[in-house]
């Protein structure tokens, strides 16, 4: 496994899945479209949604890339990236604000993105990673480092291994 192909499985891409707490100290998930700039992911969500305030609350979340199960030829070895990872929200005098935005508009429907960002509740969000992993089916499990690099192979504890039923 190779951090090559750790970056192609991530641009197939538009949205991704997050795992954020409430206020309360409980699980959400969610989903939102996203932007890559580096190492770091951005997403416009609004406040008045449950992960919007998760984010306000508490910068930790898990992010899921996951392989589409059309696609998926073993369910028990879904292709996916996990990667842990802080949340902060960008103040819209920051230099990066608009070259985000920009990248946003790009990638989706420009006018949406600008009616979003006139919203007062819609706010930007960074999300630098820590650390993570990726499957890439049995046996191909690897951890990842706050660049998204492949550190090592996750090597299990199994007592009769794989395929000895």
């Amino acid at each position: 496994m190779t951090t090559m192909e750790v970056e192609s499985f991530l641009e197939t891409f538009q949205t991704l899945i997050m795992a954020s707490l409430t206020p309360e100290g409980g699980a959400h998930a969610s989903t939102a479209p996203y932007v890559r700039v580096g190492n770091d992911f951005y997403i416009l969500i609004s406040t008045v949604a449950q992960h919007g305030r998760n984010l306000l609350s508490n910068p930790n979340i898990s992010l899921l890339f996951v392989e589409d199960e059309s696609q998926c030829v073993q369910p028990f070895a879904r292709k996916r990236v996990t990667i842990e990872a802080a949340a902060s929200e960008m103040s819209r005098e920051e230099d990066a604000y608009s070259s985000v935005i920009e990248r946003f508009r790009a990638h989706f429907d420009p006018e949406l993105v600008t009616s979003l960002t006139q919203m007062g509740d819609f706010h930007l969000f960074k999300l630098s990673p820590k650390s993570g992993s990726v499957v890439m089916g049995f046996g191909k499990a690897y951890r990842l480092d706050a660049h998204l690099e492949v550190l090592t192979q996750i090597m299990g504890q199994h007592q009769r291994g794989h395929g000895n039923g």
